[in-house]
């Protein structure tokens, strides 16, 4: 039950998107480069929310590695290749719901007709990776971003696994 009501929330963040204040936007030009910070202007201002809010969740838990923070904020730019509607993502989350099989079939491809949700599902994290290295990030922001989906072992071990279980805890909190 406390899944449907996070799905119900983010679904009322998607309709009703609260854009980014001046004093947020600072604390995000303080942690992206400025190729970084074009990238996430491309932005819907629902993802730079929801952004913005799993950054805020990784330094509510003291997190402060620079590759994480970036990571966290374009974790999901790979989705401004393709635009994602509304009705593609309780499509995905529907799908992934009830034929979790056949969605990650479908997220081959290219992103058009009727599977174009669960490719861009699929793909957005090696986009997303190919655009942050092409902006200047390091090359753990760019593992972080294109693993950001992942499935990792239940006690990640090395440095880059234990940083990626952190972004996908705060992604999934948010």
């Amino acid at each position: 039950m406390a899944r449907v009501g996070y799905r119900v929330r983010q679904f009322g963040r998607l309709l009703w998107p609260q854009p980014l204040t001046a004093v947020e936007r600072q604390e995000v030009e303080a942690i992206l480069s400025q190729r970084q910070l074009l990238l996430f202007a491309e932005f819907a201002p629902s993802d730079q929310r929801h952004s913005y809010r799993v950054l805020q969740t990784l330094l509510a838990a003291g997190e402060v590695e620079p590759s994480l923070l970036v990571a966290a904020l374009l974790h999901d730019i790979g989705k401004i290749c393709h635009p994602v509607y509304v009705w593609d993502r309780v499509l995905i989350v529907l799908g992934e719901a009830f034929l979790p099989r056949q969605v990650a079939a479908w997220g081959g491809g290219e992103a058009v007709g009727w599977k174009r949700p669960f490719v861009i599902r699929a793909q957005h994290p090696a986009w997303g990776a190919d655009l942050v290295q092409a902006a200047g990030a390091t090359p753990l922001t760019v593992r972080l971003i294109a693993r950001h989906q992942d499935k990792l072992p239940a006690n990640p071990t090395s440095h880059e696994d234990k940083l990626l279980a952190r972004l996908q805890w705060a992604d999934d909190q948010n």
